[in-house]
Parts: C-alpha cells; structure tokens; sequence
C-alpha cells in the first residue's frame, strides 16, 4: 500500500466521520429551533391567556365594587336595579373570581345575613372589615399583590 492510497483512505475515513458530524449538527440545529418555536409559542399563548384573564377579572372587579355598594346603603331602601346589578356582578365574579376574593364576598354575605335576620347582631365595623377585605382582597388579585392601601368605607 503506497502513501497516497494511504492518504486517501484516511481522508475518506475523515470525511465520512466529519460529513455524519455535519448532518448530526444540521439535524440537531433544526430539531432545536423547532422546539424553541413550540416553546415560545406556548409561551405566548399562556401569557395572552393570563393577560386576557386579568382584563376580564379587573372588568368584573370593577362592577362588583361598584354593586357592592348596596349593602353601605342600609339606612335607604335600594332599589330592584341596585339589586340585580349586583346579583350579575356576583355571578360574573363566581364564574371568573379567585377562591381568595370569593371567600371574602362569601363572609361578607354571610354577616349582612345574619346581620339582616337579627337586627343589630353584628356590629357595624365588623361588616365594613369584611366589606373592606373583599375590596383588598379584589385589588391583591388586580396586580398589586403586596398593597398595603387600606381601602376607607365612605359615608354621608
């Protein structure tokens, strides 16, 4: 075997090691950036979905405070409109509400019930502490959820 059919062997040898080695590299580069797409379009759709979530919780958050306030009203009679407006907040809030702003809601209905059935049976600050956690409680699920502001039941 003479030295250039020796060369000739190892250069083939060579290029069949470093030829794989290219088509290894090629196949591995597109395989990559195939999962790279799949993970950021999952990535994208989860934080459009999280996006899409808070706007629709801020918008139900927004009528539920507002409708709350007819239970500040106790001296007046509210009116059926009042009501029913709450009543859809309510609803909105169940279906789209985390189980923190629920559970406030719930304690508060539960006191203005038994505030209702016996007259008196709950002291007033009592009902603005739970009237108010359910206004904080909304705001922590808004963005802030390391607020400190104390939200202040207002009355003429």
């Amino acid at each position: 075997m003479s030295f250039p059919d020796l060369f000739s062997i190892f250069g083939s040898i060579l290029l069949a090691f470093g030829g794989g080695a290219i088509i290894v590299f090629a196949l591995a580069k597109w395989l990559g950036g195939v999962w790279a797409a799949r993970i950021l379009e999952t990535e994208r759709l989860t934080g459009a979905r999280e996006q899409e979530l808070l706007v629709r919780r801020r918008n139900i958050y927004a009528k539920l405070s507002v409708s709350l306030r007819v239970f500040l009203s106790v001296r007046t009679h509210t009116s059926f409109d009042d009501q029913k407006k709450f009543l859809e907040a309510y609803d909105e809030a169940t279906l789209w509400a985390t189980d923190d702003v629920m559970n406030s809601l719930g304690h508060l209905l539960d006191l203005i019930r038994k505030n209702t059935t016996s007259r008196g049976s709950i002291a007033e600050q009592e009902l603005q502490i739970a009237y108010t956690s359910v206004i904080e409680a909304m705001r922590k699920d808004c963005g802030f959820p390391d607020t400190k502001f104390q939200y202040r039941v207002v009355s003429f």
